[in-house]
């Protein structure tokens, strides 16, 4: 009886935490859509910073994708949830973006990370807008510091890059269809 308490226990946070990733993609009011634009061009700061080349590989995309802030936390059942910013491949804002998903298997622990998802050209960053991704993309995790990191590969029309605020952290595989795209109002 206790192991199915414990069971039901896990579903429930499962599902609390897959519902709360479900909120809106667009933030609610003018303060929080201005300090998520000002997260995004800092994580895309940072991000130049520490890839070498990173700056032709913005130019020469369809455009791109900035996850200031993004949680996973997990026991058992887990999930991740983040909100971003769209940008065309000129650095003009055209859209949100909001990356949730939920997993059941062996975890354990919380953590966040900051995102940046390239579009590869404007066939990818049409896939994108009208919400018809699929597969998977495979983060490269990007060390903070002195030397800089490599670019990453397209997989799937799409270059991930992953980093923490220091140090080096494990890479994530990004669900494709677990982020939706809203345009600017």
């Amino acid at each position: 009886m206790k192991s199915f308490k414990t069971l039901a226990s896990c579903v429930v946070l499962g599902a609390v935490i897959v519902g709360a990733s479900g909120c809106a993609t667009t933030p609610r009011d003018e303060a929080d859509r201005t300090a998520l634009v000002e997260r995004a061009d800092s994580t895309k700061d940072w991000f130049q910073s520490n890839v070498n080349g990173l700056g032709g590989q913005l130019r020469d995309s369809g455009g791109y994708v900035v996850f200031p802030d993004v949680g996973q936390a997990g026991f058992i059942v887990g999930g991740t949830s983040g909100r971003g910013v769209v940008f065309d491949s000129r650095g003009r804002q055209i859209g949100w973006a909001r990356l949730s998903s939920g997993s059941v298997g062996l975890q354990a622990g919380v953590r966040g990370f900051r995102m940046l998802m390239i579009l590869q050209n404007e066939q990818a960053m049409s896939e994108f807008r009208n919400n018809r991704w699929s597969g998977t993309a495979s983060a490269v995790a990007v060390a903070g510091g002195a030397g800089g990191s490599g670019l990453a590969e397209f997989r799937n029309g799409v270059a991930v890059y992953q980093g923490a605020s220091s140090g080096l952290m494990a890479g994530v595989d990004v669900g494709l269809a677990n982020i939706r795209f809203e345009p600017m109002e």
